[in-house]
């Protein structure tokens, strides 16, 4: 199973790369057609940035999703935890490991209610978490007023926007970020347990897996990687925003579909949630730079759903 599993991964990020390799083509053939440099290097570097920050969250997503599970939280994590971090915060760089400590387990408290939910109280992952999404959002303009509030410390204000040899730091935390995440799914006992759940659970209980724990462990990770973005939108925007991470939900589930990630669990992976991003991204970023109005992204976005869920479901029926 684990050698259909990796065939398989192999064959979807071939033909990810080939319709990225696809896309590419396109913009170079509109660039010569209309003028429009999708390839202009401040272009490139705003795509690194905002690509850093969906990928992050949608390899938290990813994580669920590979257990069967799916989480419409992420959002109001971020929104939170950016609020949180930025009052906390208070422009102190003394302040800016502790508090971000703290936002970060603040992330994973909310992803063990989520998963106590779905694996205790056996409530939908839909419902368990649009639920908690809702709670999140009331509490935070309860608390704030629906003001602004706190101040970004320079120290972040680094991460979110600084360069480092000419590239943005925001790719080097990705970096980390992702090969830990490929490590934990693909060296370490918890990946493996965490696919044979979302393959089939009642044949992983059977083979003596803790099912329950494995789902609980992918939607803490999600919420400390959602609140993780969180923290980094502050840094890149130098402020704190009440619908910050507006969009994040359903565009880190578009992305990990689109690398091939089964709704129903049992499959995804890093590498294929990466591609992923970066092809909605430009095809997003190309669409705006050519004056199409920015609703046509939502339009895009969904459009790649469906057409990710088909070709998902054609692979399995074959």
């Amino acid at each position: 199973m684990l050698g259909e599993l990796t065939a398989g991964k192999i064959r979807n990020q071939r033909g990810l790369v080939i319709a990225l390799g696809v896309l590419l083509v396109a913009a170079l053939v509109v660039f010569l057609a209309t003028g429009v440099n999708f390839f202009k290097a401040t272009n490139l570097l705003n795509i690194a940035k905002g690509f850093s920050m969906l990928s992050i969250a949608a390899i938290g997503q990813t994580f669920v999703i590979i257990g069967g599970g799916l989480d419409l939280s992420v959002a109001e994590v971020i929104s939170t935890a950016n609020v949180f971090a930025a009052t906390f915060m208070a422009g102190n760089n003394a302040l800016f490991l502790p508090v971000t400590l703290l936002t970060l387990a603040m992330g994973a408290v909310v992803g063990l209610a989520n998963g106590l939910m779905v694996t205790k109280r056996n409530v939908p992952a839909f419902v368990a978490t649009l639920g908690t999404s809702i709670v999140l959002r009331g509490a935070r303009l309860m608390w704030t007023q629906g003001l602004p509030q706190g101040k970004i410390p320079p120290a972040l204000n680094r991460i979110g926007i600084g360069l480092t040899l000419g590239i943005p730091n925001l790719i080097y935390t990705f970096l980390v970020f992702a090969v830990l995440a490929w490590l934990v799914l693909n060296r370490m006992g918890y990946g493996r347990r965490l696919y044979a759940v979302g393959t089939n659970r009642s044949v992983a209980v059977l083979s003596g897996i803790r099912a329950d724990r494995v789902v609980i462990a992918s939607f803490v990770i999600c919420g400390i990687t959602s609140a993780f973005v969180g923290i980094l939108l502050g840094g890149y925007a130098n402020m704190s925003d009440q619908k910050i991470g507006e969009g994040y939900d359903l565009d880190s589930i578009a992305v990990v579909v689109l690398g091939g990630a089964a709704i129903g669990g049992g499959s995804g992976s890093v590498g294929g949630t990466v591609i992923g991003a970066v092809i909605i991204l430009v095809i997003t970023n190309l669409s705006l730079l050519m004056g199409f109005p920015i609703q046509s992204q939502m339009v895009i976005k969904g459009l790649v759903i469906v057409l990710a869920l088909w070709l998902n479901t054609r692979r399995a029926a074959s």
